[in-house]
């Protein structure tokens, strides 16, 4: 069982109780090394060596690979943690939990896997499934939840883990208790505890416990900067095994890790002195250059990073009544180069006409974060926001970008709020297996990764265009997945009310809203569980000869269209 303890406000650790192990008694294994079972002796299943054959001086010829499942979707990843080894016989063990791994195999992991993450999902959790208890429990815990979870955020904020989701929590506190006994093992190595934390991780968005996954996210940073530092001494007694673990947590997780970060800091968590380490300063980066879609992916978040940085550290300069220093505008004017050369490369890489359908996919995807971040660097100096105003055609292209994604993936234009249907009163939908074996349903409406929702929440609270923020809103409106901590049904309806307030009052001349209707921040707090959630509004006006004047208060409802000098919050339901 896990405690979530707080330390100050928005940071929280997880504690493990510590945990008697026991002795386990069953039937007699036959997975013993081929060394071990020539000599027929007992092995100790050790990985990736043996500890039988090491300590006598012999070599240990590993184990024998077995598939039970398809072969080319759980194809050999090489991890020092289950390289030679064995896959222990899931599907026989998992007992009446089986249905949850292949739910997740056939129906979760499609829908998790984006073009950029998808060797995580598909292969690496897989095949660490096979050898690693903790991922195993922990891939039924997602195989469960996916196939109760609709995935929409008021569900989710409304159904109780501990009344209705038995299995979950048996195969969360199952993982956890694994991972705590693997890691007092010899063979535990980082990419064993980072699967799994990623796993956690997912459980959490999905549930919509922001508080666990980034108590999570917390934990996994920890085992990353433990792993950095690492003695050289050790390394080299270990080469072959640190270069495969090395490879996969710094070409795998590590991003992952790393695009949480920072989708975490888009919604407002504490995340920034812990992304700064893993950040390039923006003086330090090069004019990116590349001839592919997956390192055009890398290079984007790396300058997205440190765009977060800055922004974070100019704004609250702005807010204090300082000015920013000559290096902090040297970055930002460096930064936006960076941006521009990136874009000129993708741009070079889709006139080649190499690129297939579902790459150019992908590309409008990262043009949709390109633009994101690129106004958010332009406006970073205005606190006000009028100088938006001038950059339309790229919120235009945003939408343009986000249009092709949500077309590709086939989302309708019916507002999921309308067309979805209400869940049953047990919490669990539709998704079983058929008499033939095939599934019905599908899986949660949900992905870990951030793609659209806050890029078009953005463009319709920034946008002052009357017809392109509209059309932000719109892309909102259609059944998007929920992306991790991100709900499009609920941040489309406090845009269209930050549409509602600033378009109180128009400028005759352009049909714009007028500067005193202007609004600075639209912050929505958690939601409760049944459905309710506080958004506290800050207009321009409060920001007054370089500081903010506020002294908000509550009111229900949201029909007064009257702009207070002062900050407010209206109390919203779904």
């Amino acid at each position: 069982m896990t405690h979530h303890i707080k330390l100050k406000p928005g940071v929280f650790v997880l504690e493990f109780r510590s945990l008697k192990k026991t002795r386990r008694y069953g039937a007699k294994v036959k997975t013993g090394c081929r060394t071990c079972k020539i000599r027929r002796i007992k092995c100790d299943e050790g990985k990736p060596n043996c500890a039988r054959c090491m300590s006598t001086g012999r070599t240990c010829d590993g184990y024998d690979y077995e598939m039970i499942s398809n072969p080319k979707a759980l194809a050999p990843v090489q991890s020092s943690s289950f390289r030679n080894s064995v896959p222990i016989p899931m599907l026989s063990e998992a007992g009446d939990s089986v249905l949850y791994l292949e739910f997740y195999h056939h129906c979760a992991r499609p829908t998790l896997a984006n073009n950029f993450d998808r060797e995580f999902w598909s292969r690496i959790v897989l095949q660490m499934a096979h050898a690693e208890p903790a991922v195993r429990h922990a891939v039924i815990a997602l195989g469960y939840l996916s196939k109760t979870e609709p995935g929409s955020l008021r569900h989710a904020r409304s159904v109780s883990m501990v009344e209705t989701r038995k299995p979950l929590l048996h195969h969360y506190n199952k993982a956890v208790r694994c991972l705590v006994d693997r890691m007092a093992q010899p063979s535990y190595s980082a990419e064993i505890g980072l699967v799994t934390c990623l796993l956690f991780i997912c459980i959490e968005f999905l549930r919509s416990d922001y508080h666990a996954a980034f108590a999570h996210l917390y934990s996994g940073l920890k085992i990353i900067a433990e792993w950095q530092q690492r003695p050289k001494e050790a390394l080299e007694s270990i080469v072959t095994k640190e270069t495969v673990t090395s490879s996969i947590v710094a070409n795998n997780l590590m991003p992952m890790f790393i695009r949480a970060m920072s989708s975490a800091m888009l919604f407002g968590a504490p995340f920034e002195p812990q992304l700064v380490p893993f950040c390039s300063r923006p003086q330090d980066l090069q004019a990116p250059w590349f001839t592919t879609i997956f390192a055009a992916h890398a290079a984007l978040h790396e300058l997205r990073n440190a765009a977060l940085i800055l922004i974070s550290i100019l704004f609250r300069t702005l807010i204090a009544g300082a000015q920013p220093t000559t290096e902090d505008l040297q970055a930002r004017i460096h930064l936006l180069n960076c941006h521009d050369s990136w874009f000129k490369a993708l741009q070079t890489i889709e006139c080649q006409g190499s690129l297939s359908e579902e790459d150019s996919v992908a590309a409008s995807s990262l043009k949709v974060s390109h633009y994101t971040t690129y106004l958010a660097l332009m406006g970073a100096l205005d606190i006000h926001l009028t100088s938006y105003d001038a950059h339309t055609s790229s919120f235009k292209a945003l939408n343009h970008h986000a249009k092709v994604v949500l077309d590709s993936i086939g989302t309708s234009n019916t507002p999921a709020s309308t067309s979805s249907s209400s869940p049953s009163s047990s919490g669990s939908s539709d998704r079983s297996l058929s008499p033939s074996g095939s599934y019905k349903g599908a899986a949660a409406h949900f992905t870990f990764d951030v793609t659209l929702i806050p890029m078009l929440y953005y463009a319709a609270t920034r946008c002052r265009c009357p017809v392109t923020r509209r059309e932000s809103v719109a892309l909102l409106e259609r059944e998007l997945p929920r992306e991790a901590v991100w709900d499009a049904t609920q941040h489309a309806l406090v845009a269209k009310r930050v549409i509602e307030i600033e378009e109180s009052e128009l400028d005759p001349k352009t049909g714009w809203p007028t500067q005193a209707t202007r609004l600075i921040n639209a912050g929505i707090e958690d939601m409760q569980p049944d459905g309710g959630f506080w958004v506290r509004f800050i207009p321009a006006a409060c920001y007054v000869n370089g500081k903010f004047m506020l002294n908000y208060h509550r009111r229900r409802g949201h029909r007064v269209l009257e702009v207070p000098d002062s900050d407010w919050e209206e109390w919203f339901e779904m």
